[in-house]
Formats: C-alpha cells, structure tokens, sequence
C-alpha cells in the first residue's frame, strides 16, 4: 500500500495548506518537467478561449442593455437616449435564462484565468520545472456527495487512481466546470515563491496526493510503499493496541483476511483486490473499533518521510 505520512506539525508545509483554499480537503502534486514550450502554447490557447468568452459576455451585455428595457429607462431619465420598450414575451423569457446561463459559467471561468493562470505566468513566466497543485473541481466534488456512502469510497479510489495515471497527467485542461479537476494556481505560485526563498523546496511536491484529516494533512506518496520492516512494525504496534483494549481478535480476525486475500493456499502471492479494505474495515466496525482514529494514532508514532526534509531552514 502507498506510504502515508502525517504532515509535521512544525513543517512549514503545514503553514502552507492553512493558507491554501479552505474548502479543499484533497490535493494531487507533482513536478511538471515538460518543454517550456508546451506550456507556452497551452497558455495562449487559454488567451485566446478567454477573449472569445470576454467578447461573448461584452455582446450578450451590450445587446441586453435594449433587450432588457436598460435603454428605455436612461430614456425616461434622459431623452436623448430614448429607445422603445422592451417586447415581454416569452422570447424574453428565453434570453434571460440562456444570459444567466452564459454568465454563470463564463464569468468564473474568466475570474479564474486573470486571477489564476495569468498572475501566474506574469510573476514566474514558463520555468523548466513547474510545481503543479490539483484539486477536484466542483463537479467531482458533487459527483462524490452524490455516491452513497457504500460506494463513495470506491469512487474515491478510482478518482485517485486516474489523478496519478501518467497518461492521465498529460491531458491538457481548459479550466472548465465539468472537467474532472482543477488547478490552483494561487497555490502553486505560493509554492514557487516558497521555493525561491528556500522555505519549502520544489522536490516536496513530488507526485503526491495530499489529504486533510482532522488532525491535520497527510501526505499519502504515490509509487512508493512503506518498508517491510515499517509494514512489521506498525502490525506489531496495532496488535499491542488492540490487546490493550481487550480486542486481540480482532488482529487475528484481520490478518486472516489478509493471508486469504493475498496468498493461494500453495503461498503464491495473490493480486489484492479492492474488497479487502472493506472487510477490514468491517472487522473493526462490528467489534466496536474505530478503524480510522485507530489508524490516525498508529501514524503520528510513524517516522517522517524523507519528503519533509527537503525544505530549508531559511525564512524570509
């Protein structure tokens, strides 16, 4: 299983997502190490949709200003610019609803590019190396309030999975509502000028999906497993817990899913599928044992992954 690792208290990065959107709890990072020049024309492509959606919003603006009667009032007021009135009908009706369509959608998606990507470009340009923050977009996000809480974590699973896939990676993205993440572009110029200082170092976010739990973010790295000493040594830890509490069948409960699971009875290694968190999970449950909390305290008596160490001492 990926190696998770509670974010240090004392870390810089810790700082960092306080600072970051409150209402993200998931982020996916890596290092984009494209030719500069990718980067270059995905960012005029963006320039270009975005004046076609500014000139879009100016005309439906300008138009509406005497579909909507606007004219017609500054005439009352001003007779020089006297207009008739407005026809009400149901044409009428369908202006209003595909213009509130228009401007819901577009002005955010303009309020983004200025705010996001083009601040961006403007204070750091292309470098060879960019850091990268995702985040799900809100439609992920209601897709996954959607899922019902028996299938919801499989969906996140899955979501995961296809954030980390290289090949996923490599999609070019428009910032539009619908596409399945979003970048933060506030965050990844905060990490860049983090980087320049020397406060928090660009190797940090090496691919990466970070979570926020109630106790803080964890750090969950993608292509790197925990240790056999580590895996060892944290079972050894949660069968001494467990006997604590007076639950040491529940260990044994436990490991014997996962001898069945994962080894055929001629101990060939078996491929592990996805049902088995569930069961497990479902041990813990039906003997009165909060699997998560549990799990949560085993992981602040782990070691510190080495990607915390790669932030200077230096602060600006």
């Amino acid at each position: 299983m990926p190696a998770a690792h509670k974010v240090p208290e004392t870390h810089p990065v810790r700082s960092f997502f306080a600072d970051r959107d409150p209402k993200a709890e998931i982020y996916v990072t890596h290092i984009d190490s494209t030719d500069a020049s990718t980067r270059k024309r995905h960012f005029l492509m963006l320039v270009g949709m975005n004046m076609v959606w500014s000139f879009l919003l100016t005309r439906r603006l300008y138009r509406g200003m005497s579909r909507y009667g606007v004219w017609f009032v500054v005439g009352k007021l001003a007779p020089r610019w006297s207009a008739t009135a407005p026809d009400l009908n149901m044409a009428l009706l369908g202006h209003i609803l595909l213009d509130l369509f228009i401007f819901l959608v577009l002005v955010p998606i303009i309020r983004d590019f200025l705010d996001g990507v083009a601040t961006l470009r403007f204070r750091h340009g292309f470098p060879p190396e960019e850091i990268i923050f995702r985040k799900p977009s809100e439609s992920t996000i209601a897709n996954i309030v959607s899922e019902g809480p028996e299938k919801r974590d499989a969906f996140m699973k899955d979501l995961l999975r296809r954030a980390v896939d290289p090949e996923e990676m490599k999609q070019t993205t428009f910032g539009l509502p619908w596409e399945e993440w979003a970048y933060d572009y506030r965050a990844m110029a905060a990490a860049c000028e983090l980087d320049k200082k020397g406060v928090i170092s660009a190797k940090t976010w090496e691919l990466c999906v970070w979570m926020k739990m109630q106790d803080g973010w964890t750090a969950v790295e993608q292509g790197k497993e925990d240790d056999m000493q580590n895996q060892i040594g944290m079972m050894e830890k949660m069968r001494d817990r467990l006997r604590a509490m007076g639950k040491l069948h529940v260990f044994h409960q436990m490991m014997e899913v996962i001898q069945v699971k994962t080894m055929s009875k001629d101990g060939t290694p078996l491929q592990v599928t996805e049902d088995v968190d569930g069961i497990v999970a479902d041990i813990f449950k039906r003997n009165d044992v909060d699997f998560e909390k549990l799990t949560s305290e085993l992981a602040k008596d782990a070691p510190p992954s080495a990607r915390f160490a790669n932030s200077s001492k230096k602060r600006d």
